[in-house]
């Protein structure tokens, strides 16, 4: 465990040194941010690591790295000299999160590092890939990094979530074959503390509802965190269940049949407790089983997270997950803000200069300087998992949208600062990654037709039905909330009139169809919207909204969880794969990261009016939390259950040395790789047999960084388009 030390000291390295940045940046949360210290620490560090690497300023070395760490440095240490007193008086009234915070990461890092010592091998499915990028970032003398799999070429592919593990690994003195594992573990303890964070202070928000009270952190509140850990980075979907069921001998085949999961119940039942039946645990992420009109089955894949980090692949929609955690934070913090800019007022003269500079501080308050950090650490998400960027954009141009109305923006012009901001952060985000997209080339082909293949109910449900029946009860809790009586009759807002009925008749058209699964995403997504819009408006002198800020940012959650599902029923994005097989992939796992979040929240406010319910209600309460502790009871058996297969029964000598089988079963290939990546000159090329994707071939080339002539062709041919 000796190794885990180093890489968790390495990380409270990078959480301490971006905190000062972060207390300010997210200084309108209850805990000023203080779980996101670590990611943004990574984030700016290895943002100006990269550009100044790039730009040839810095050596790609371990001084370069330090020097990057150190400019992270002098912006805390500004922003202390300025406000350390209230920084210090922050932390200590906060230390009982800080506490809970930093304890829940350690246990998360420490205990995913023992379970990644019991499956530690860099082998199989995107691993090899993976372990190729971190490699071949390590021994380029420049960027962007060569790729290691075509020589003469560099990586085409969004590789800054590698650039930040080489960093990792070069800071850390530790060998790549043992970083990737560690880098793996840190993901999951990221996503556990990100999830934990953002939940908790939506939580706070609404137990503490005077800021002086904000900073006594509640045991609800960390209790919903807490659960939003669980749904988020925890849980497997509903199909534990039935490989439960299957392995102890149950069911039927006309359930098999029904249920239609590729190969679940067409094996003997289980010698152990849990499926012993190999890779059980990968068929939870192909449910959806699509049959188009000719009987043709294209696959269709679905990760959760879990799964994810079960496989152990440190893929880019793994990668980016802490940073898609922080991104929300940063759109909390944005709807907690509540500045308020006087649209009419007229000081600071009357010339160009000074309109501009009073509409520039009306659209963004915080300042240039801010507004910036904003635009690079909403494009980052360009860099890391492409496809996440436009929803997290999209996400905080919303929750924006809704911070200028409530400031009372007269007519439709608090639209366009939304759509002013957008494309401001848009251009800063492609800006300040510019070098990246110099050079990348996408396989994205257009927009595709799903055509009359429809995700089939059952399988939906099976996939996303703990966040379905957990998020009708936000929604309903908020629909009580909402009519509650002691408050006047609400005009409901026009908007909110708008989207309810749009999203009524496309759900009415898809019934009609029996696209049953359009249907049911659709009708939570409108609901979420309607109340989401009607929530957000503000009443009274006061200028207090309908429902809580907290609950609203619920509501958009699960309203853009939903959607995704939704799209792909229509549409897809073009690539070399030719069906929706990837568009599905990518937005499931959003959606599922935002309906986890949704969901622990809902949790939490049903419970938090549940000593003011009474009669029908209260027992309807109690019934919504008992079906709902099943369902997650039911999604946490699939990860009890995978977690002793994949360690293959905790039987084997743990090693985080993800080559250790190389070199217990050919050590004199691993021996010659050893040699190689230690003596080959700078610019070497090496001549290696090519193979086909997911192939053993081509271990010589990952497993030292050197380029090779061609490697894995089909993921070039994906890579470059």
């Amino acid at each position: 465990m000796l190794n885990v030390l180093i890489w968790w000291l390495v990380l409270q390295l990078m959480g301490v040194v971006a905190l000062p940045v972060t207390l300010w940046l997210l200084r309108f949360l209850p805990d000023r941010g203080y779980g996101y210290a670590r990611p943004l620490g990574l984030l700016f560090t290895g943002y100006l690591f990269w550009l100044l690497v790039s730009l040839k300023v810095l050596p790609n070395s371990t001084v370069g790295i330090v020097v990057a760490l150190l400019l992270v440095a002098a912006l805390s240490w500004t922003i202390w000299r300025r406000q350390g007193p209230a920084l210090r008086a922050a932390l200590t009234e906060r230390r009982r999160i800080i506490i809970a915070t930093e304890g829940i990461f350690a246990l998360a890092l420490f205990a995913f590092a023992l379970f990644r010592a019991f499956s530690p091998n860099i082998a199989a499915t995107e691993k090899p890939m993976e372990y190729a990028f971190l490699n071949g970032i390590l021994r380029s003398p420049s960027f962007p990094p060569n790729d290691p799999w075509l020589s003469g070429y560099a990586i085409s592919y969004y590789y800054f979530g590698y650039v930040i593990a080489a960093m990792l690994t070069h800071l850390s003195g530790l060998p790549g074959e043992v970083t990737f594992n560690l880098t793996g573990a840190t993901l999951f303890a990221l996503t556990v503390g990100g999830a934990f964070s953002l939940v908790y202070n939506m939580a706070q928000a609404v137990q503490s509802r005077r800021p002086e009270d904000q900073a006594r952190a509640s045991g609800s509140a960390m209790a919903a965190g807490g659960l939003a850990a669980v749904l988020v980075a925890l849980m497997g979907n509903l199909e534990g269940i039935f490989e439960l069921i299957r392995a102890r001998g149950g069911g039927s085949a006309a359930l098999w049949a029904w249920l239609d999961i590729k190969n679940l119940g067409s094996t003997s039942p289980s010698r152990t407790w849990y499926p012993d039946d190999g890779w059980w645990w990968w068929r939870a992420s192909r449910v959806i089983h699509d049959r188009d009109a000719l009987g043709n089955s294209p696959e269709v894949i679905h990760e959760f997270p879990f799964f994810s980090f079960l496989l152990g692949d440190n893929h880019p929609h793994v990668l980016a997950l802490p940073f898609v955690l922080l991104m929300l934070a940063l759109a909390l913090n944005l709807l907690f803000s509540r500045r308020r800019t006087d649209a009419g007022a007229d000081g600071g003269g009357a010339g160009l200069r000074a309109r501009l500079r009073r509409h520039a501080n009306d659209l963004w308050a915080g300042g240039p300087g801010e507004l910036a950090l904003w635009g690079l650490v909403v494009g980052s998400l360009g860099f890391m998992n492409t496809w996440d960027y436009p929803i997290y954009l999209g996400i905080l141009v919303l929750v924006y949208l809704v911070r200028r109305q409530q400031d009372r923006v007269p007519g439709w012009d608090w639209l366009a600062d939304g759509v002013t901001l957008g494309v401001v952060l848009l251009g800063l985000g492609i800006a300040l990654y510019f070098p990246f997209y110099l050079g990348f080339r996408s396989q994205a082909g257009g927009i595709g037709w799903v055509g009359d293949i429809k995700t089939r109910l059952h399988q939906y449900l099976i996939v996303q039905g703990v966040f379905v029946f957990m998020t009708a009860g936000l929604l309903v809790a908020s629909i009580v909330r909402y009519v509650r009586p002691e408050r006047k009759r609400r005009r409901v807002p026009m908007l909110a009139w708008t989207v309810g009925t749009v999203a009524a008749l496309i759900v009415g058209i898809c019934a009609v169809q029996g696209w049953w699964t359009a249907a049911l995403a659709m009708g939570m997504a409108g609901m979420a919207g309607v109340f989401w819009v009607a929530g957000s408006q503000i009443e009274g002198p006061d200028d207090v909204p309908a429902l809580d800020d907290s609950t609203t940012y619920a509501l958009l959650l699960a309203a853009v969880g939903f959607l995704l599902t939704f799209g792909v029923e229509f549409v897809f994005l073009r690539d070399t794969f030719g069906t929706r097989m990837n568009t599905v992939f990518k937005f499931y796992y959003q959606a599922w990261v935002l309906l986890g979040i949704a969901s622990a929240y809902g949790a939490f406010l049903i419970g938090h009016r549940l000593r003011r319910t009474r009669g029908a209600g209260r027992i309807a309460s109690l019934v919504w939390g008992v079906v709902s502790a099943m369902l997650v009871a039911g999604g946490l058996s699939y990860t009890v259950a995978a977690i002793p297969s994949r360690a293959e029964g905790f039987r084997g000598r743990p090693t985080l040395n993800g080559t250790h089988y190389v070199e217990a079963v050919r050590p004199h290939d691993a021996d010659a790789a050893r040699w190689l990546r230690e003596n080959a000159v700078p610019g070497a090329v090496m001549l290696e047999a090519p193979g086909g994707s997911y192939s053993e071939y081509n271990w010589v080339s990952a497993h030292t960084g050197i380029p090779t002539l061609l490697g894995w062709a089909g993921h070039e041919l994906q890579w470059r388009g």
